[in-house]
């Protein structure tokens, strides 16, 4: 008799688990559900009210590390990627990242496998995650100060 063959593991994927699969289709399923309010806020139906202008932007002259977040994600949901990334890069790193994250997560649900440059979730390390968000919200800001100091639109 034949022995039944096992799947091998590659450097890029191993099988997931029933675990793993779950928690990628939840995974997805957040992040459509962020998309669909980001939709939803660039369409009008909700309205987060009116803030006024930026606290610091007014008593300081500079714009705070989240000025043009929601104009660049109504730019980006727009299908504006280009001119998203010109308002606010770190926003639009955030949404490409999510994006990224909700195919892979998607992938991984369906099929079945964990990719190695995607771990299942219980292996994410939340300090990493927030370095790595700290990282492009300062790289965003930099570019916004450097835009506001030498008076560029």
């Amino acid at each position: 008799m034949e022995e039944q063959e096992k799947p091998k593991n590659s450097k890029w994927y191993a099988k997931a688990e029933r675990a793993d699969r779950i928690a990628f289709l939840a995974i997805f399923l957040v992040i459509c559900a962020i998309f669909v309010g980001f939709w939803l806020l660039e369409k009008g139906i909700i309205n987060p009210g009116s803030w006024g202008e930026c606290a610091l932007k007014r008593n300081y002259g500079i714009p705070c590390p989240t000025c043009g977040f929601t104009t660049a994600i109504k730019a980006f949901v727009k299908g504006r990627i280009i001119n998203a990334f010109y308002i606010q890069p770190a926003a639009t790193m955030g949404c490409l990242i999510l994006i990224w994250t909700a195919f892979f997560s998607l992938l991984s649900a369906v099929i079945g496998i964990n990719f190695s440059f995607l771990p299942p979730i219980r292996m994410w390390q939340l300090k990493y995650i927030l370095i790595a968000g700290g990282i492009i919200l300062a790289a965003g800001w930099a570019v916004t100060m450097a835009r506001a100091l030498t008076g560029t639109p």
